[in-house]
């Protein structure tokens, strides 16, 4: 039920185990004050957390706007084309889906947030080899998690693992909780989209809760020493099988006492209809008399 694979999650198992964990961080997106080109920026972000900031949705985007615009600086993404003229992607792989240009007609390659501009777009290309500031993103939860399959003591969850987080050895912290709470370890196999696990060894007809995180393990910036980042759980509410047969004998049951409680009135409507049955097929015997009289 626990595949650990590497020392990684091993040594994870151990900290779990001694309750040694308080050390870890939640975080979605970091600023790096310290200017530097944007190629040098990508390998300190891949360092010490997972990549360059990746805001593949405008919702992203205007999160990021929000968050910094208290600021005078300008952020490296992780956006870059390979040319002039052509699309621009993220470091993900994926391609910019939407438009918040300050100005595109620059010939920069390598694309950065200008968190000093007041308009709503703040994206402007860069030459790559200028010093600025980074904006780091760390590890990134499942958006949605299915439930393919329940069993009594068992269930299957599967989700999509994003691009982003396909491109850097991770793992997951699975938390099941009912009455207490049991945290599993599971380390993502690389090359696929899918991840796929099983949980066993539950309690049948019970309600858990399941809360699934994404984490890496990466060197602190400032002291060296390995850290756990990881990213707000995904959670759901999870009831196992095996309850469903009971439900049905219950209900057959009570459809027995049902009628059961039904037979004694039964039982009198029919010895009244019989009785009252037997007297309609009684002959008449005047109607008999009379026509014997006349003839």
């Amino acid at each position: 039920m626990l595949p650990h694979e590497g020392k990684t999650l091993l040594w994870l198992a151990v900290l779990v185990s001694l309750g040694l964990t308080e050390g870890q961080i939640t975080t979605d997106y970091i600023r790096v004050q310290t200017p530097m080109p944007w190629t040098e920026a990508r390998e300190f972000c891949q360092k010490h957390y997972v990549d360059l900031a990746v805001l593949s949705t405008e919702e992203q985007y205007f999160t990021v706007r929000t968050a910094t615009a208290s600021s005078k600086a300008s952020f490296w993404l992780g956006l870059q084309r390979q040319s002039l003229g052509s699309s621009w992607k993220w470091v993900s792989g994926e391609e910019l889906g939407y438009k918040q240009w300050y100005n595109n007609n620059y010939e920069g390659r390598c694309a950065s947030l200008e968190a000093m501009l007041k308009k709503d777009q703040k994206l402007l290309p860069r030459l790559c080899n200028e010093p600025h500031m980074a904006l780091c993103q760390g590890p990134v939860s499942p958006q949605s998690v299915t439930v393919s399959s329940v069993g009594a003591h068992r269930l299957n969850l599967s989700w999509n693992v994003s691009s982003f987080m396909q491109m850097t050895p991770h793992g997951y912290n699975l938390t099941v909780c009912t009455n207490t709470c049991e945290t599993l370890l599971y380390s993502y196999p690389g090359g696929s989209a899918l991840m796929n696990i099983d949980v066993s060894n539950l309690t049948s007809c019970t309600e858990y809760s399941v809360a699934i995180a994404a984490f890496v393990v990466r060197p602190d910036s400032r002291t060296g020493e390995e850290i756990i980042l990881q990213d707000e759980p995904t959670t759901l509410q999870v009831k196992t099988g095996g309850c469903h047969d009971w439900k049905k004998l219950l209900c057959f049951l009570l459809k027995l006492l049902k009628l059961a409680s039904l037979a004694p009135p039964l039982w009198v409507l029919y010895h009244i209809f019989k009785k009252v049955a037997d007297d309609c097929l009684e002959p008449d015997h005047e109607i008999s008399a009379v026509l014997t009289t006349e003839e």
